[in-house]
C-alpha cells in the first residue's frame, strides 16, 4: 500500500519516515529537478550531507543505485535502492534561494527550494537557518573534462524515478525546483513541473 503525494510545481512537501520506509520520487512530466533533503527525526541538526557522503561512502561524484548517504556525523541515513532515471542526479548545485533570484535580477518574491525546505520543516516545528546541500534528482548538471560545472538541458524523461530507503527515523523534504529565470541554466526545461512522491511503509 502506497501513500501518494502530488507536489505542485514550485512547491515542496515534507514526509515523516521510519527506518525501513521507502520513498519514491517521480518526475511525471520529465525535465524537472527535485531537490531532496533528509534530517534525523530525533535531532534535525543532523542532516544528509553530500560532502560527508562523497568522502566517506562510495566516492562517486554522481549518486548511484546502491549508494549509502551519510549525515554530517557520518551516520547512514538513506540508501539509494532503485534508479529509474539513468543516473541523472548530482550533488553539485546548491538549492536556489531568494538571494540567488535577487542576484539574477528578479524583483519581488520568487519561490525557491530553500524556502520550500524551511516551510516544510517549520510545519514540523523545526527552524532551518542554514540550507544543506541537496541531492538534486533528475538533474543534467555535470563537471566537464576541464572541471567546469555545466548545466545541460534537463534530459530526464516522463516517469523517471528514484527510490530511497530510510536507514533511521527521518524527516524528508522534496522540492519541485522553481528555477526558471536564466536560459544558460536549463535546469527545468519547459517548466517548472510538478513532482510526485510515493511512500511505502515498512512492515511492523
Amino acid at each position: 500500500m502506497f501513500e501518494s503525494t502530488h507536489i505542485p510545481a514550485r512547491t515542496g512537501a515534507g514526509f515523516d519516515l521510519r527506518a525501513g520506509d521507502r520513498i519514491k520520487v517521480i518526475s511525471p512530466h520529465g525535465h524537472q529537478v527535485a531537490d531532496f533533503f533528509a534530517f534525523n527525526a530525533a535531532e534535525p541538526a543532523e542532516y544528509l550531507s553530500a560532502r560527508h557522503t562523497l568522502v566517506s561512502s562510495t566516492r562517486h561524484l554522481y549518486p548511484r543505485q546502491g549508494q549509502i548517504f551519510l549525515t554530517a556525523l557520518r551516520t547512514p541515513i538513506m540508501k539509494f535502492v532503485a534508479d529509474g532515471a539513468r543516473e541523472q542526479h548530482e550533488m553539485l548545485l546548491a538549492a536556489c534561494d531568494p538571494a540567488r533570484y535577487s542576484l539574477l535580477g528578479v524583483s519581488g518574491h520568487h519561490a525557491s527550494c530553500g524556502e520550500n525546505l524551511q516551510t516544510a520543516m517549520a510545519q514540523r516545528g523545526v527552524v532551518i537557518t542554514e540550507i544543506p546541500q541537496p541531492l538534486n534528482l533528475f538533474s543534467s548538471t555535470r563537471a566537464d573534462e576541464q572541471d567546469n560545472v555545466i548545466t545541460h538541458p534537463n534530459a530526464s524523461q516522463p516517469g523517471d524515478y528514484a527510490v530511497f530507503e530510510a536507514l533511521m527515523d527521518c524527516l524528508v523534504v522534496v522540492s519541485a525546483c522553481p528555477f526558471d529565470v536564466e536560459t544558460q541554466f536549463p535546469v527545468n526545461v519547459g517548466g517548472p513541473h510538478p513532482i510526485d512522491v510515493e511512500i511505502e511503509r515498512a512492515e511492523k
